[in-house]
């Protein structure tokens, strides 16, 4: 603190005191140094701000408001909770759930914003899945303040204490409730009810996902999320209208000039609307950047685009440090830095058709390399996209729907469906071919920086002497190929699904997938968040084969979502005749014991089930064994098998110790026998499960039963994805969740097993730590 203090008042000194060429120098390191201080101090107050360990899995007593819209849950509502009064330890914002299945039922999905209620809650930390080439749930609940987040509880003392008690952004909020419900009633069971409804008041959560993944696929996504574009739009709007009402009353036309009239009632609209879509990043620097312009224009001054860019870059960071974490910030920052620089070197005489081209063409490839680093894909369509949707949208579908939102006439958002209905027909068509998207695999960061200079070359006016070399520093990333396994090698991947299994095995030339992960919601599932951004991070463009080992949601709830987006070659399950997977996979073919195959030197065996054994709803005996050896390691793959497959397994002559193998059933207790641990005796062994499941996976006696022949026990829930590299040499191991650690998210976050910890870093076989 003291070296701090120190340097800022030396920097202070040299801008004060220094020569003109150092002062510029100086202020740039105080201002660095200023940066740096504040956000610690804030991360220091958020981390602070977080939930006792100590108090997770207890019912808690809370009282509070309901802070924001509660948003719609599968059976349920959720909503974020201000605590302000509470026991010691429990933060001060909340994310909570109340299901329909508990009491009062009926009262949850009539709560609004503003209220007071005493909930008794069940809290746990902010956690989520750690996976390479996926989001970091746990740093975006840090991002948002979110200390704790659970759910409420049946029990005494849950009860709403008063009506209203919020304050002025509370009945924003309750506003944005009526809008949604007036547009909800209006559009009934419409398919694009939940993007309208988006573009009205920024709710985007309850958009279905495989309407974002039809907006990825076509680049279309910035239109759908309130964006610059749309706030500056309703801005015009606003402002062209009353400035010129304003030039038709002289007398107050020459007391105040109508451009400055028009600069305030674009203003006013720009932060009534951003209010109202839920003041996000884009809708901040929108705003902001309008107040500085508008400024300028009041006071006299000229203010440069720049200028207001830096001021609006400024005023987010102090009032948010944690933008910079959410995708958001860098698209939008980014896409207004492009235009300006192709703005800067468009010459008079270009027409406005001209202007309007070059100005795609900036966004498309200026946006190419950081759509890439942020989401995993580029699409080529989206030049034709874009050029379709941007007017349909801005100039006829948006306006209607805020002239709804003013007016709510049913006639108006009924042609605003149906013009998004027509539109997204034509864009679906665009969208169909395989070649729509590219998907490479995750290049290095050394990669990403030379083709985003590349472009930032190519977008150079005429003339610059070194823009050609653009294409050049752009070629590593259009060159690089993800690495994969020598032959007589494999790699095995137990992604962290949370409760539930996904395991992705790669050879030199194949891919495969044993198990899906859950289903997390309507509108979610493990598929869809977890299993395709990974398998497109690691450049697996197709599934050579898919195997689904039962029928349970923990393990097939991701197959829709796959099947749906990503080519798979061979489909193997168990499951039942009735099975909706037997109508996503029509040549589905079942797992039988006996079969085996070799993919480049690595062999594959399936154990169970045996021939004829009878599948039915409940079929974890009959779950699908596969067990991936090489000379010198295996590993055994065993889904939710009981004690009983286990015994028959045994009996048919599966008799050997193995390297690893993934615990049956997340280390139930109807599982993982002693006759079963005894004669596999893995060397490791891997629970799938999740955060303090409530199933208590993996229990206490399961994992002593396995520490008893000597096995070192990985976890999911703790370590994150697992991955083994397989080979002669044998089995070297590496856990995402360390290697990928935050502050805000510390290595083992109280969860740690010490005995496992030592075991794991004393490891010949890898230094975890340090890849």
């Amino acid at each position: 603190m003291w070296l701090l203090c120190a340097f800022v008042v030396a920097a202070v000194g040299a801008c004060l005191l220094a020569r003109a060429r150092w002062r510029l120098a100086a202020a740039c390191c105080l201002a660095l140094v200023l940066g740096i201080a504040w956000a610690d101090w804030r991360a220091e107050s958020r981390l602070k701000d977080r939930l006792d360990p100590a108090l997770e899995g207890q019912d808690i007593l809370v009282e509070g408001l309901i802070d924001n819209l509660p948003r719609k849950l599968d059976q349920g509502i959720g909503f974020d909770f201000v605590v302000e009064r509470a026991p010691a330890g429990v933060p001060s914002t909340l994310r909570l759930a109340w299901y329909a299945g508990r009491e009062p039922a009926s009262q949850a999905f009539a709560l609004q914003a503003g209220e007071r209620w005493a909930l008794l809650v069940r809290l746990k930390r902010p956690w989520g899945n750690s996976n390479p080439h996926t989001p970091d749930y746990a740093g975006q609940l840090f991002a948002q303040g979110i200390g704790a987040h659970g759910y409420v509880r049946d029990g005494a003392g849950t009860q709403r204490v008063s009506a209203f008690d919020g304050g002025i952004a509370h009945r924003v909020e309750r506003l944005r409730g009526a809008i949604r419900a007036r547009m909800e009633e209006v559009l009934d069971a419409h398919p694009w009810r939940a993007t309208l409804i988006a573009l009205a008041i920024g709710e985007q959560r309850e958009v279905p996902s495989e309407h974002w993944a039809l907006y990825a696929r076509t680049g279309i996504t910035h239109l759908i999320s309130v964006s610059g574009v749309h706030i500056l739009m309703w801005a015009v709007l606003a402002g062209g209208l009353l400035g010129g009402l304003w030039r038709r009353w002289p007398a107050a036309a020459a007391r105040w000039p109508a451009q400055r009239v028009a600069a305030v009632a674009g203003l006013v609209a720009a932060l009534a609307y951003s209010a109202l879509a839920g003041w996000g990043v884009p809708a901040q620097r929108t705003v902001l950047m309008l107040g500085v312009a508008s400024l300028g224009l009041l006071s006299g001054r000229a203010i440069t685009a720049l200028a207001s860019l830096a001021l609006a870059l400024l005023a987010v960071l102090v009032f948010d440090p944690w933008a910079v974490t959410g995708r958001g910030f860098w698209l939008s920052f980014l896409a207004v830095a492009l235009l300006m620089l192709v703005g800067s070197g468009l010459q008079r005489r270009t027409s406005r058709v001209g202007e309007w081209w070059r100005a795609q063409w900036a966004i498309a490839l200026g946006l190419a390399v950081p759509l890439l680093a942020l989401t995993g894909q580029i699409s080529l369509v989206a030049p034709a996209a874009n050029a379709v949707a941007i007017p349909v949208v801005g100039f006829a579908v948006l306006p209607l729907v805020l002239l709804f939102v003013a007016l709510p006439w049913p006639p108006l958002l009924h042609l605003a469906a149906w013009i998004f209905d027509r539109m997204m027909a034509l864009l679906a068509l665009l969208a169909t071919p395989d070649w729509a998207v590219w998907q490479p695999a995750q290049a290095p960061a050394v990669a990403l920086a030379a083709a985003m200079l590349g472009a930032v070359a190519l977008l150079m006016p005429r003339g610059t002497p070194w823009r050609p070399a653009g294409v050049l520093l752009i070629l590593p990333l259009l060159l690089w190929k993800a690495p994969r396994p020598e032959p007589g090698h494999f790699e095995l991947t137990v992604l962290d699904v949370g409760q539930g299994l996904a395991v992705h095995v790669q050879t030199e030339t194949h891919a495969l997938l044993f198990d899906t992960g859950p289903r997390y919601g309507r509108s979610a599932d493990a598929g869809q968040r977890v299993v395709l951004p990974y398998l497109r991070g690691e450049g697996v463009s197709r599934l050579d084969r898919l195997i689904v080992s039962h029928e349970d949601a923990d393990h097939s709830g991701g197959a829709a979502s796959l099947l749906a987006t990503l080519p798979v070659g061979e489909v193997e399950a168990a499951v039942p005749e009735w099975s909706p997977l037997r109508g996503l996979a029509p040549t589905l073919a079942p797992c039988v014991r006996g079969e085996t195959w070799r993919w480049d030197g690595v062999r594959f065996e399936m154990l169970n089930p045996a021939p004829g054994v009878a599948i039915g709803k409940q079929g974890n005996g009959s779950s699908c064994v596969l067990r991936v050896s090489v000379a010198g390691a295996s590993v055994l793959l065993t889904a939710d098998i009981d004690k009983a497959a286990e015994g028959a397994l045994i009996s048919a002559g599966t008799r050997r110790a193995e390297d690893l193998v993934v615990a049956p059933h997340h280390g139930s207790r109807s599982s993982s026998s002693d006759a079963f641990v005894q004669v596999s005796r893995p060397r490791w062994v891997v629970f799938a499960a999740g955060y303090r499941s409530r199933f208590g996976h993996p229990h206490p006696e399961v994992v002593a039963r396995y520490r008893s022949v000597g096995a070192r026990v990985l976890r999911s829930d703790r370590d994150g994805a697992i991955r083994v590299t397989a080979g002669p040499a044998g089995l070297d191991i590496q856990r995402w969740r360390p290697f990928a650690a935050s502050y805000w998210t510390a290595p083992w976050q109280g969860h740690e097993d010490k005995e496992d910890t030592d075991a794991v870093l004393d490891s010949g076989a890898a230094d975890l730590m340090e890849r």
